[in-house]
């Protein structure tokens, strides 16, 4: 795993952000909020969910969530350490953030998360505060499952290059888009999804790599 010495560049490399006019944003995840359990949950208190998955079972990927407590000017933040080996010919690790607080999980086999989907098509841009210790890209993907959109399984997804240093970006929601390919049995736009949004996924897909991922300040803006 990545130094220590690494680690502490990521978390303290976000410079003192100035103040922004929040009516035209939709405050997603800050990750200021926390559980009796002291678990990080979104502004609506939805859940946050860490995943990792991949080709080969002998060889599975790695996650581990990582709280980073509020050391002045930045706020706590969130994020995971992560391992994609090789041999692989895909694999993620993810951490999922569900915009509304949920009503629990379904009493079937794949135990579905009940959730509340919502219209965010009236917004612009994805905002958020990243940056991570080995890998220099991301794969954001904008989710509607349970009440909302099939997309069987390919949402509207953008990658983005990202640095070491823990810094803001924003991004186009015209940017996001359904993968192509034969596997896509389901064709969505984003809007669709937008109209109907349950979570925004933030994934490393890189294989093979083996760092940490640093997140913060998640929103919509007008």
């Amino acid at each position: 795993m990545k130094s220590l010495s690494l680690i502490l560049f990521l978390t303290l490399g976000l410079a003192v952000v100035l103040s922004q006019d929040t009516s035209s944003k939709l405050i997603y995840a800050d990750f200021e909020k926390l559980t009796k359990e002291n678990r990080p949950i979104s502004n609506r208190e939805g859940q946050i969910i860490f995943s990792a998955m991949g080709e080969n079972q002998a060889n599975k990927p790695k996650i581990a969530p990582r709280m980073f407590g509020a050391q002045a000017p930045l706020t706590q933040r969130l994020g995971f350490t992560f391992e994609l080996p090789q041999p692989n010919s895909w694999a993620e690790a993810s951490m999922t953030i569900v915009g509304m607080k949920d009503k629990g999980r379904l009493d079937d086999w794949a135990k579905t998360l009940i959730v509340k989907a919502e219209d965010v098509s009236g917004y612009k841009s994805l905002s958020l505060d990243i940056g991570a210790a080995g890998a220099t890209q991301i794969r954001l993907r904008l989710l509607s499952e349970g009440n909302g959109v099939d997309t069987g399984g390919a949402p509207p997804e953008h990658t983005l290059t990202i640095t070491n240093e823990l810094k803001p970006y924003k991004v186009s929601l015209t940017d996001f888009k359904q993968p192509s390919g034969d596997w896509v049995k389901k064709k969505v736009t984003t809007d669709q999804v937008l109209k109907k949004l349950t979570g925004i996924q933030i994934s490393v897909t890189q294989i093979p790599s083996q760092g940490v991922l640093i997140v913060d300040n998640v929103a919509f803006e007008k």
